[in-house]
C-alpha cells in the first residue's frame, strides 16, 4: 500500500543509516524518478532517511552525488540554510545565451544578494493589502467558469481548474491586456513548462534538428518576443491602474531590475501562481467528492454567506474552509519535493557533501510521517483544530527564507473559489475513473479528473476509483471526524483555533 506503510522515525534528530546506490541501480532509480517521482521518494524513504545515488541524475553531473533527505530535521537543515544550500532552476537551462535561460531566471532561480534584493522589490505586490484587491476579479472569474459547467454530462475538472487559475493568474499579472491576450500569454507559459518536462527533453537535452529540446528552445524564443512586445506596448501606454507586469516594468525602468530578471520574474511568477493552485484545487475537489460528510459540513459553515462569495473579512470566519484546503495540501501537496545544490563542502548527519551535490527534501513524505500526523493517509480536516505543526513539518509553500512569497494570494484565491464552487454545485467523480499521479515540478492527475456537477442541494456522492490514488489516500474513513465541540457553527466563532498563513 505504498506510503501507508511508511515507518515511523521517532527522535528530534535523524539517526537512520545511509543507503547508497551506484551504477546501473542508480540509473534505474533515476528512470523511476522521471516516471514516478512520488513512488521513488516513498521507496527511498522505506530504506533510510538518507539515500544517496552516485550517478548522473537530471539535475546534476556525473561526479555529483544526489541525496534524498527525509524528515523535518533535514528540512530545517537544508531549507533553513540558504548559504550552504542554494536553490536550482525549475527548468532546463539551454545554451548560455538562449531565451530559455533568460526567461527561467525568476525569483525561484535566484540566490544570495540577487534573491534578497529582487524579493524585497516584488514583495509589495503580494502583501495582504495588495492581494485583497484581487478579490472581486477572482469572484467574477470563478462565477463565470462554474456557470459554464454542464449538468448533463461529465467534464474534466482538472482542466476546468487549470482554466480557472489560468484566468485568475493572467488577470493578476497581465490584467491590463485584453483578456484574450492575457490568456494567450498564460497558455504559452503553461506550454513552456509542459514541454520542459517531456521525457525527450530530460533524457536528450541537445539542440539538434527535430529534437523536443530544440522545439522547447524555439518556444522560449517566442515567449521572449511576445513579452518584449507587451513590455514596449505598456511603456508607450502607461495607466493609473497598473498590474504586476506594469510594476515590474517600472522597477526595470528605474534600474532596479535587469532585462533577464524582468523576463524571468514575469514568467516564473505566473507559472508559480497558476500551476500550483490548479492542482491544489483539483485535489481538494476530489477529496471533498469522496468525503460527502466533510462537504456537507463545509456547506453548513458557508451558510452564513447565503450563496455569495466571502468577503476578505469573512474569510477569517470560515475556519473549516481553511482546514479543508490545508488538509488537502498536506495529503496531496501540489509540490512534492524541493531540490537544493550544495555551495560549499559540508556534511549532512556525517555524510560528506561536495560543491554542486544535490539534496532533495520531500514535502510529500514529510506530510505522511505517522509520528507527525496520526493516520496520515486519511483526509481529516478536523486535525487542524488540534495540531500546530512546525514550518518544517508542514511545508506546502516550502519553508525557511525562501517560503513562497505568494502564499497569502494563493490561499485567498483558493478559499474564494472553493466557497463559490461548493455553494453552486454538488460534485461526483465519474464512475470507474482511473486516477494516477503525474509529477512535472507540480503533482496533478495524469489523465485529468472527470466529474459530474449537479445543481446545489443534492448530496455529494462517492465513487469507486482505480489507479494509484488508492495508494495515496486511505478511503476507509469517509464519515465526518469533525469534533462535536467544534461544529462549523461554533468553530466560526473561534478562528484563533487554527494557525494562519500570514501575508508575505
Amino acid at each position: 500500500m505504498g506510503f501507508l506503510s511508511l515507518p515511523a522515525r521517532v527522535g528530534s534528530r535523524p539517526q537512520a543509516p545511509v543507503h547508497e546506490t551506484s551504477g546501473a541501480d542508480a540509473f534505474l532509480w533515476f528512470l523511476r524518478f522521471i516516471y514516478d517521482a512520488v513512488g521513488c521518494l516513498c521507496g527511498a524513504y522505506r530504506r533510510a532517511s538518507l539515500c544517496v545515488a552516485h550517478a548522473p541524475l537530471p539535475w546534476g553531473r556525473s561526479q555529483q552525488k544526489s541525496v534524498f533527505a527525509f524528515g523535518p530535521e533535514y528540512n530545517r537543515i537544508v531549507l533553513g540554510d540558504t548559504t550552504t544550500y542554494r536553490t536550482t532552476p525549475q527548468m532546463a537551462g539551454g545554451p548560455r545565451d538562449s531565451a530559455l535561460r533568460r526567461i527561467r531566471h525568476g525569483l525561484t532561480a535566484m540566490n544570495g544578494e540577487e534573491h534578497r534584493q529582487q524579493r524585497q522589490l516584488v514583495m509589495p505586490l503580494f502583501t495582504k493589502q495588495a492581494v485583497d484587491g484581487y478579490r472581486d476579479a477572482t469572484v467574477a472569474i470563478t462565477q463565470d467558469v462554474v456557470d459554464s459547467w454542464p449538468t448533463d454530462r461529465p467534464f474534466d475538472m482538472a482542466q476546468e481548474m487549470r482554466r480557472l487559475t489560468l484566468r485568475t493568474s493572467s488577470h493578476v499579472l497581465f490584467g491590463r491586456d485584453e483578456p484574450s491576450l492575457a490568456d494567450a500569454m498564460g497558455r504559452m507559459i503553461q506550454e513552456l513548462f509542459e514541454r520542459n518536462f517531456q521525457p525527450g527533453c530530460l533524457l536528450f537535452p541537445f539542440d539538434w534538428p527535430g529534437t523536443p529540446f530544440r522545439r522547447l528552445l524555439r518556444h522560449a524564443d517566442k515567449i521572449e518576443q511576445v513579452l518584449w512586445q507587451r513590455i514596449h506596448h505598456r511603456r508607450a501606454h502607461p495607466t493609473n491602474q497598473p498590474d504586476i507586469l506594469d510594476r515590474l516594468i517600472q522597477a526595470h525602468t528605474a534600474g532596479a531590475m535587469s532585462d533577464t530578471a524582468l523576463l524571468g520574474q514575469a514568467t516564473i511568477l505566473f507559472a508559480a501562481s497558476y500551476e500550483t493552485q490548479a492542482n491544489s484545487m483539483t485535489w481538494t475537489l476530489l477529496l471533498l467528492a469522496q468525503h460527502p460528510q466533510v462537504a456537507q459540513d463545509l456547506l453548513d459553515e458557508l451558510a452564513i454567506l447565503q450563496g455569495d462569495a466571502p468577503t476578505v473579512e469573512q474569510l477569517e470566519q470560515l475556519p473549516l474552509l481553511d482546514a479543508v484546503i490545508r488538509e488537502s495540501m498536506r495529503l496531496l501537496p501540489s509540490v512534492p519535493y524541493t531540490i537544493r545544490a550544495v555551495t560549499q563542502p559540508t556534511e549532512l548527519s556525517g555524510l560528506p557533501l561536495n560543491i554542486e551535490d544535490r539534496v532533495l527534501c520531500s514535502h510529500y513524505v514529510t506530510h505522511r510521517m505517522p509520528e507527525i500526523y496520526a493516520h496520515p493517509a486519511r483526509f481529516d480536516p478536523s486535525r487542524w483544530f488540534t495540531i500546530r505543526p512546525t514550518p518544517y513539518e508542514y511545508l506546502p509553500f516550502s519553508a525557511g527564507q525562501r517560503v513562497c512569497i505568494g502564499r497569502y494570494m494563493a490561499m485567498m484565491m483558493m478559499k474564494i473559489s472553493l466557497a463559490l464552487i461548493v455553494q453552486r454545485r454538488s460534485l461526483r467523480v465519474a464512475d470507474r475513473t482511473r486516477i494516477d499521479r503525474s509529477v512535472k515540478v507540480t503533482m496533478g492527475p495524469r489523465r485529468g479528473l472527470p466529474m459530474w456537477a449537479t445543481a446545489p442541494g443534492q448530496r455529494w456522492q462517492t465513487t469507486e476509483l482505480a489507479g494509484n490514488i488508492n495508494e495515496m489516500v486511505d478511503w476507509a474513513r469517509k464519515t465526518s471526524t469533525y469534533p462535536t465541540h467544534l461544529s462549523p457553527q461554533s468553530a466560526a466563532s473561534k478562528p484563533s483555533e487554527l494557525p494562519r498563513l500570514t501575508s508575505a
